[in-house]
This record gives structure tokens, sequence and C-alpha cells, in this order.
């Protein structure tokens, strides 16, 4: 396992708002030094002289799709390194991933992505340590990990069945 402190990530998204909601995850919880494009051209530029780690592709840009950005990053010859993981971010249905996997996308998350979800799935691809790569480890985390309670069915009170985890008894 690594840390990221010296971890970049490129993220390549059409809306500068949902971009600066993930950079700030990325590097307050993450300790990942982010850089936000909003064309690809940019990201290509940049790429060309600083390496990174990960590069994050919205697959909401108009007139460029994730999988000809997602191709044209993986054959691309002049980037500082070549060696980085793909995560793409889309509303279409797990059934419609395949052709990014095939594109040379590492993991395909669908939207809305929680910023968090973000930073997991880039850890667990980059195999970082959360508790190392943060310093500190977080109670809530060691006890999520340490325990997991098991849910199970509350007695039925009359003709009454709980749905959805409504009276469900922890043991």
């Amino acid at each position: 396992m690594t840390t990221p402190t010296s971890r970049a990530v490129a993220i390549l998204a059409a809306n500068p708002a949902f971009a600066a909601i993930l950079s700030r995850t990325l590097e307050a919880d993450g300790g990942y030094r982010v850089a936000s494009f909003s064309s690809v051209e940019q990201l290509t530029t940049f790429l060309r002289t600083s390496p990174v780690d990960a590069v994050v592709l919205d697959t909401d840009l108009p007139g460029a799709p994730a999988i000809d950005i997602a191709r044209g990053l993986r054959s691309h010859m002049r980037l500082a390194s070549s060696a980085f993981e793909i995560v793409a971010l889309t509303r279409a249905a797990v059934a419609f991933h395949r052709p990014l996997l095939a594109a040379g996308i590492d993991a395909v998350l669908e939207k809305p992505v929680p910023p968090q979800q973000l930073l997991g799935c880039i850890d667990g691809l980059l195999e970082v340590d959360r508790a190392v790569a943060v310093g500190v480890q977080h109670p809530a985390l060691t006890m999520v990990r340490a325990f997991e309670p098991r849910l199970v069915p509350a007695e039925r009170i009359g003709n009454v069945i709980p749905l959805f985890g409504e009276g469900r008894v922890r043991r």
C-alpha cells in the first residue's frame, strides 16, 4: 500500500462547480494534488508536462465522448506519464459501462457520485491505505471495519410486517 502524499489527480468536467466539489474532497480528505480542466485540449496540454496518477472524466462533456477521450489518452505518445488510472463519471446505466471499460477506462461510477465514493474508488485503484495517507485513523472507520452489525427482522406484531428496515433490531 502506498500513500498519496505525492499523488496527483486531473479532473475533466464541463461543470466547474462539480469539479470544485470533487477537487475539494480529493484534496482535503484524500491529500491529493488536483488540477481541474473544462476542455480536452487543456487536459492534454497539462498531461504533456505533468504526470498524474489518475484522471477523472465526466462523460457529460459536449462534443467529446468519454470513449474517444480515453482512447486518445491511452494512445497519446507525448504525455509525461502513460501509467495513470482513468475513472469515468456517467449517467449511463450499468448495462452501458462495458464499452467505457473496453476503451481503457479503469472504473466507471454512476452519477450522482458522492465525492467520498470517488475518493474511495481512486484510493482503491491506486492501492492507497487511507489510515496511512491521512496520518490519523478516524474512529468511525475503525469501528465499521472491526464490527459490522447484522440486521435481523424484528418480531412480527399482529399483521404488521416491518418494511424498508423499519423495526429491525441490531444483534
